[in-house]
């Protein structure tokens, strides 16, 4: 639907280039200068040209008009370079809903909520491999590890070839802008992976896992072929991989910074699962994702034509004035943190958003447990591409060494 609420501005150009340096350094304070600008919904020059949705109010309005703004063909900009779309975030309805249909059962809430004894299992014993030394990365070490081996578990997948994945993961969506070869390199490994996994399968005999569901999969009410099995197989390693361990990382990195929070986390750790909402509000690790649009339109004040891009940018909407107060400061008592989108919003809205947000619980709830004293130990480095996830690489850290558990 077009917006008629929005006053008509002239064709608002910016200059934005979301996969540069500058840009992950400061992508919110980019974003501030947007929507201050007077047209959130402005346009760049930059990969072939993509319009910049910035408020909330053009993100919210995009997000809920599939008709308009198309996830298919590809929701990157540049698109993914991926030989066929990744399923189901690059489909639309009425496709979208039966391919969530697949896998919905396995990420419910109480599905979500049987695993989280698993995620204290595996997070207890990767720290336990690092508390008596009183140093680690702890992203290398827990918050990247720790997700990678839950889904790998939930598809019945070998988990100890975790670190396989991860570099496979990585390079494929960090890489992709700036290093488009070794990029396709890594996602060709991954694809090929698999299918060794596909037949492997199928030869054993589909059970009740997560990638058994995938192969018994439907579109248009016929069986998924291999490569829409492939597809929908790459979106799990996307989500399980990446931006679980990158709202973690970012917000472990605030509590280096920041004693005053940590202090009231360990004293209360309830509020680590009441402020989960609007830790991701602050910390938003997918910043945007594109949609194509479908038609020529007019839309919160802007001309947009068919074919254009358009980037929803989660984390810039999650910081927006007119929908959050004070809207860069951290309140864990914010009445309305669970209007943030960091997982989207409508029929796009991230089918692991539940295990992602237990996972990070259990991950925080253990380090403030066993690590409280923990302090930044050298340089942190983040990915070089902040284009779709804002996220940390490497976190040093030291703390008093403790024993282990188990």
């Amino acid at each position: 639907m077009s917006d008629t609420r929005t006053q008509h501005c002239p064709r608002a150009e910016v200059d934005l280039d979301h996969h540069s340096p500058e840009f992950r350094e400061d992508p919110y304070g980019r974003f501030r200068e947007l929507r201050e600008s007077g047209c959130p919904v402005a346009h760049s020059d930059h990969y072939d040209g993509f319009w910049a949705l910035t408020d909330y109010s053009s993100v919210f309005d995009a997000a809920r008009d599939d008709e308009l703004f198309n996830s298919y063909p590809s929701v990157g900009v540049p698109a993914s370079g991926m030989p066929f779309p990744i399923l189901p975030i690059e489909s639309d309805p009425p496709q979208t809903l039966e391919l969530r249909q697949v896998t919905l059962r396995q990420f419910s809430p109480g599905s979500a909520e049987k695993a989280r004894e698993i995620a204290v299992e595996m997070t207890t014993a990767a720290i336990d491999e690092f508390i008596e030394r009183g140093e680690c990365d702890i992203v290398g070490e827990l918050t990247t590890p720790m997700p990678a081996r839950l889904i790998l578990r939930l598809l019945n997948w070998d988990e100890s070839r975790y670190l396989d994945w991860v570099h496979w993961v990585h390079t494929t969506v960090h890489d992709r802008a700036h290093d488009p070869d070794n990029a396709a390199m890594a996602g060709m490994e991954l694809f090929g992976e698999i299918n060794k996994q596909m037949e492997q399968r199928r030869a054993e005999g589909l059970g009740d896992d997560l990638f058994s569901d995938i192969l018994r999969g439907t579109l248009d009410g016929k069986p998924l072929d291999d490569i829409q099995i492939t597809m929908y197989g790459f979106l799990m390693m996307l989500g399980g991989m990446d931006t679980t361990s990158g709202f973690t990382g970012n917000v472990l990195l605030r509590l280096c910074e920041d004693r005053e929070l940590r202090d009231r986390l360990i004293a209360d750790p309830v509020l680590i699962k009441t402020g989960t909402d609007e830790l991701l509000r602050v910390f938003t690790p997918t910043l945007g994702l594109a949609r194509t649009v479908s038609r020529d339109t007019e839309f919160h004040g802007q001309q947009l034509s068919q074919g254009d891009r358009a980037i929803l940018m989660w984390a810039a909407a999650n910081r927006d004035p007119a929908m959050f107060e004070n809207p860069d400061e951290l309140d864990l008592a914010r009445a309305n943190a669970k209007k943030q989108m960091s997982f989207g919003v409508g029929i796009h809205r991230c089918l692991g958003s539940h295990y992602a947000k237990m996972m990070f619980q259990v991950m925080l709830t253990q380090i403030l447990e066993r690590l409280p004293d923990f302090e930044l130990a050298g340089d942190y480095e983040r990915f070089e591409d902040a284009g779709e996830v804002h996220a940390v690489r490497k976190l040093p850290i030291k703390f008093t060494p403790g024993p282990r558990i188990s």
